[in-house]
């Protein structure tokens, strides 16, 4: 019983923490697709300003990331400034609070996680 009561103590910190670690990679992925989705939304739409296009993302975005109507993502564009020309770089810069997404104790048993996800960068040129 004892030898049980240690193992499963392990066992169940190893599955914790590997819980939130796949959390916290299943937001990373969500806010890199939205970064990538946004810079192609901005290229083909050259017209639109950088709080149109953040409203868009903010609609599109997973559910994953977009809780509290997307209170926790913070989007910009480079240029923000639109009619954007044929051929010019446009880059989206997407932050990410992963606040919410902690579950466990930052540190847990030593284990330092990341509490935001920073300058998630798409670079796209304008058609």
């Amino acid at each position: 019983m004892v030898e049980f009561a240690i193992t499963l103590s392990l066992a169940m910190i190893l599955l914790f923490v590997t819980v939130q670690f796949a959390l916290i990679g299943n937001a990373a992925l969500a806010v890199t697709e939205l970064a990538y989705a946004g810079a192609r939304y901005a290229s083909v739409n050259n017209t639109l300003d950088s709080t149109a296009i953040a409203t868009y993302m903010k609609s599109i975005a997973s559910p994953t990331i977009n809780e509290n109507n997307g209170s926790d993502l913070s989007i910009s564009l480079t240029p923000q400034a639109a009619p954007r020309t044929f051929g010019t770089p446009l880059t989206v810069t997407i932050s990410y609070n992963l606040q919410n997404k902690l579950f466990l104790p930052n540190p847990f048993l030593g284990i330092q996680f990341p509490t935001t996800l920073q300058n998630i960068q798409t670079t796209m040129m304008s058609e």
